[in-house]
């Protein structure tokens, strides 16, 4: 049987795509129902070779996911350069939401003895940030598909970064108050949109590792703040500097934003010859673009604001999201906790640190995230692969999670051992362990959980990462509130022992999901837009 082929260059990278005389895969065998799709054909020989009009990735098996056009406008055909850049800065724009969170901890004590407040109360503003992070995720989401990605990103970047000046500048904590929330508000739209830009540009096989990329770098953020801000308050004494050193990493993402930022949206229901000329690229940064070819090629805003509604209610989005709060909304308790009691007096029951010292303990949450993605970098991809191929190429989405089940063993055991070397006083070397254990464990997790829910709805990126944010967030808000008095009250080694428990509840929760979740989405409304997502 003479089989011809030829090659199409796609993302930089050559693609194959094989005719024959006998073709026995065409693009509808893609798509297998429920979510399931083809992910890998087997082109060794034989009929079963036979890809037909589907195209492949560079290593001859792997179908690409979605099928590229050939309009050099398609994101999917942007550059290699092109594609990482904007990765990078969509995950830096992401970065500065938790890093002026962050950064608020270590200002706490100084800011509370100028306004004559104690750092818990001071501390209202940071837990009001947080919320705001969750609520803006939601907010802007609507926004990305009736006016584009890029004027969402571009626009609340400009805001955040005036309203961090402003944290710099201001003189009383009322106006602290506000900015704070307005900040979070702002600065938190690319961990929400990051995640459509991905689904924008890459292939369903790149996702797991582009995510991980994007999730490690704003999972730092939380951590890298208090590190830098505890250093430059050992060393100036002064809380102002923190939030001027937020300002300027603000600064330098905007700057690369207006520099190699462009729209990734793009209607694969329309033909290329009827695609509508894109312009400038500054005028698609700023939104001037999307106005003009606003109708017919965006939604109408009635319908994006449906679109929240529409993917909350599907069977699979309230597990996954009580499943990520009850898993990671320890990470702020700790965070808060620890840096609390790293600096209390050793005389009224803290380990009576500096801020130099507690900068350098807050490097193991940072080497837990990265060496969370390094593991988790290859180890997905490992498993779509063992169970792609166990399942004649067919990949479901539920084959993402049992990386879960490794982040649980990780996270419950650093919970007990945080909790008790809080109520022992045990040597602070036992809380770097617990604590890099926990977030190693939630690195993991959260980009599994994230590629899974993406997998479900790929068409709900945007409220797909929304939801998952605010979970995220939401969680880490309601801690903020309870977990210094629980601890105080109780003891650390019984709330740092419930909060392992809670963490194993989850894990039933994501059992659940894993055992049941294909019999729950076919149970389901199908999720389809007349847009593509």
């Amino acid at each position: 049987m003479e089989t011809k082929s030829h090659v199409i260059h796609v993302e930089g990278i050559p693609t194959i795509t094989t005719a024959s005389e006998h073709v026995h895969h065409h693009l509808n065998d893609i798509e297998q129902g429920n979510e399931a799709i083809l992910l890998r054909i087997d082109t060794t020989g034989g009929e079963k070779g036979e890809t037909g009009s589907i195209r492949l990735a560079k290593d001859g098996h792997t179908v690409l996911i979605p099928q590229p056009s050939d309009d050099p406008n398609d994101p999917l055909n942007w550059s290699w350069k092109k594609k990482h850049i904007i990765l990078f800065i969509v995950a830096l724009s992401a970065f500065c939401g938790d890093f002026g969170s962050g950064a608020g901890i270590s200002t706490i004590v100084l800011q509370g003895a100028e306004w004559n407040m104690s750092p818990n109360d001071v501390n209202y503003a940071g837990n009001l940030n947080v919320i705001m992070l969750g609520i803006g995720g939601l907010f802007w989401i609507p926004f990305i598909y009736f006016w584009g990605r890029a004027p969402v990103l571009f626009w609340t970047q400009v805001a955040g970064t005036l309203f961090t000046l402003g944290c710099a500048l201001t003189t009383n904590f009322t106006t602290f108050y506000g900015l704070r929330a307005m900040m979070g508000f702002t600065l938190t739209a690319c961990q929400t949109i990051g995640l459509s830009y991905i689904k924008d540009m890459f292939f369903f096989h790149e996702h797991a590792r582009k995510i991980g990329l994007w999730a490690a770098l704003f999972l730092l953020s939380p951590y890298c703040g208090p590190l830098f801000g505890n250093f430059i308050i050992a060393g100036t004494g002064q809380w102002r500097i923190v939030f001027w050193l937020v300002f300027a990493v603000c600064c330098v993402d905007l700057v690369l934003i207006v520099s190699f930022a462009d729209e990734s949206w793009y209607r694969r229901d329309i033909p290329v010859a009827d695609q509508p000329a894109r312009g400038a690229r500054l005028l698609r940064l700023i939104g001037v673009w999307q106005i003009r070819v606003h109708k017919g090629y965006f939604l109408p805003v009635l319908t994006a604001c449906h679109r929240l509604l529409a993917v909350f209610i599907l069977p699979i989005m309230v597990p996954t999201m009580i499943y990520y709060a009850l898993s990671f909304m320890w990470a702020v308790g700790i965070n808060i906790t620890s840096s609390i009691l790293l600096e209390t007096p050793a005389a009224l029951g803290g380990y009576g640190f500096g801020p130099r010292a507690v900068g350098y303990i807050y490097l193991t949450p940072i080497v837990a995230v990265t060496l969370g993605e390094l593991f988790g970098h290859h180890f997905n991809d490992y498993l779509a692969t063992r169970y792609i191929r166990a399942h004649d190429g067919i990949f479901r989405p539920e084959a993402r999670l049992p990386t879960n089940f490794i982040a649980a063993a990780f996270m419950i055991p650093g919970l007990i051992i945080v909790g008790q070397a809080l109520q022992q006083h045990l040597h602070y070397a036992a809380i770097v362990m617990g604590w890099g254990m926990y977030v190693f464990g939630v690195m993991i997790a959260s980009v599994a959980v994230t590629a899974y829910a993406l997998d479900c709805y790929p068409q709900g990126s945007g409220e797909v990462s929304a939801f998952i944010n605010f979970a995220r967030v939401g969680g880490g808000f309601a801690v903020g509130y309870f977990q210094q008095p629980w601890g105080a009250q109780q003891g650390y080694g019984v709330s740092f022992g419930i909060q392992a428990a809670i963490v194993a509840g989850a894990v039933g929760v994501l059992t659940v999901l894993y055992l049941w979740g294909e019999r729950m989405r076919k149970g389901g409304r199908q999720l389809r837009f007349k847009a593509v997502a």
